[in-house]
């Protein structure tokens, strides 16, 4: 088993041009699930989040609220906290990238790729999407020149900018994944990238825009601001409190060529560690499609929460998409996912024990058992969180079981001291019960522990018409 003296987690950070959805909710939950579980082993744990302020998109978006930048991100900036605080994602610091010690850090960061003569002038002409904030080739986008992704034309674009000398490090970063100096995870997803490193001579960088004023100037030159990504990944850094190199960074499929090429490129050019681990999940869709504000498919989690229960949304997620892949989210799906393993399966189990307990008068004190659940563990470090659900409620359905076998009713009759020990190992594994769900739904944990403790009896998941 693997033993931790400190665990410190990232994830990345959100764009402030949209209102949250469903998609950023899933890789903040992740991070939440972790870092209660490592605190849970004792290790120290860090776990940092935050938004992303600058750039085109929210410079577009301002404009359209008829807000200036920083306003409007400040607004939505509060959105994003109010939601996390909602979804008790219980995070250990969030940066913004418009923070004061977050761009100095920026300037500081690429004054010294620049002093390393990472740095070079160039003219630019190419096109560019808005969306990706990110340069296209021909390669890569559809007909007439439509990002795959966003479904929109890319600009043409033209501009004396800075490069980033991204095509020396090509066979340093092939060495770091290969030797997993860099960790990436699931091993597709290494697969993926190595192969993509082995195929395709890197371009460099343009890490400078000479056309969007909404963002962090260039040191040497302020007539430039510095590309967006180059700052946002750099908030990892800047917010780690000095804690650098992370465990683990969560990011999602769409941004995985930024976190597996450009910033660990990045890192090697400055002398900073390489972080332990990127873990690459998947996206979750809507009915089988992806989440769009076009097709209106954008799910407010905060809604659903309000009606099932925050925990409720983050069991069914973990529950029903594997860790790493791509996942559906359905209503009907989730309100079946509530009945049968919420209300019927655990919240009907602890009200069957604990009325029992009263009615038989079994005297116990809250307590748990000595048991080590390796496999829960295992399933946790390997963050196989759907193995690790489908793992307690085996215990659940187990102790249904033993409840429909054993009898009680008559054993009240028959042999009241196996009554006993039946209805203590009862309250037993609902304590480790209550113990191990605590990292994916901490008030459901509490709550079981404190009608364990006190034998008062009220529905965990009342059912809903």
């Amino acid at each position: 088993m693997q033993e931790r003296g400190r665990f410190f987690i990232t994830t990345s950070i959100d764009y402030v041009n949209s209102a949250p959805h469903i998609g950023h909710a899933y890789e903040k939950l992740a991070a939440d699930v972790l870092a209660r579980y490592w605190r849970k082993r004792g290790a120290e744990t860090f776990f940092l989040t935050g938004t992303d302020e600058h750039g085109l998109k929210v410079m577009q978006a301002a404009q359209e609220h008829k807000m200036t930048p920083k306003k409007y991100a400040d607004e939505m900036a509060l959105k994003y906290q109010a939601a996390w605080s909602f979804l008790n994602v219980r995070y250990d610091s969030f940066i913004r990238t418009t923070d004061k010690d977050h761009e100095k850090f920026v300037k500081e960061f690429v004054q010294k790729l620049y002093d390393n003569g990472e740095i070079f002038k160039d003219k630019y002409s190419g096109l560019y999407c808005v969306g990706c904030e990110e340069y296209k080739t021909k390669e890569e986008l559809l007909e007439g020149d439509i990002c795959p992704i966003h479904k929109k034309k890319c600009q043409l674009v033209e501009e004396e900018i800075y490069f980033f000398k991204l095509s020396k490090y090509q066979n340093q970063l092939m060495e770091a994944i290969q030797s997993k100096k860099l960790v990436i995870e699931p091993e597709k997803r290494r697969n993926e990238i190595f192969n993509f490193l082995c195929k395709e001579p890197l371009r460099d960088l343009a890490i400078t825009r000479s056309k969007v004023p909404w963002g962090i100037t260039v040191p040497w030159d302020e007539s430039q601001t510095i590309y967006v990504w180059v700052d946002a990944l750099l908030n990892y850094i800047s917010g780690s409190r000095g804690l650098w190199p992370p465990t683990l960074q969560l990011l999602g499929k769409d941004i995985f060529r930024f976190h597996a090429i450009i910033w660990p490129a990045m890192l090697l050019a400055t002398g900073y560690e390489l972080p332990e681990k990127l873990f690459v999940h998947g996206f979750i869709t809507v009915n089988k499609q992806k989440i769009s504000k076009t097709t209106g498919n954008v799910i407010d989690p905060i809604e659903i929460a309000k009606v099932y229960g925050v925990d409720a949304l983050r069991y069914f997620i973990f529950r029903e998409i594997p860790f790493g892949e791509d996942g559906d989210f359905s209503v009907d799906r989730f309100e079946r996912r509530y009945q049968s393993d919420l209300a019927n399966d655990l919240g009907n189990l602890l009200q069957r024990v604990l009325s029992m307990q009263k009615k038989y008068q079994i005297k116990w004190d809250y307590t748990l058992s000595s048991k080590v659940y390796k496999n829960v563990n295992e399933a946790m470090e390997d963050l196989r969180f759907s193995d690790a659900l489908n793992l307690i409620w085996q215990l659940i359905t187990e102790a249904n079981k033993e409840i429909d076998m054993e009898r009680p009713w008559e054993l009240a009759k028959t042999n009241p001291s196996h009554l006993n020990k039946l209805i203590s190992g009862l309250l037993i594994a609902l304590s480790d019960i209550a113990n191990l769900l605590e990292p994916f739904m901490p008030e459901t944990s509490r709550r079981m522990i404190e009608e364990l403790e006190t034998g008062r009896i009220e529905p965990l998941f009342p059912r809903k018409k």
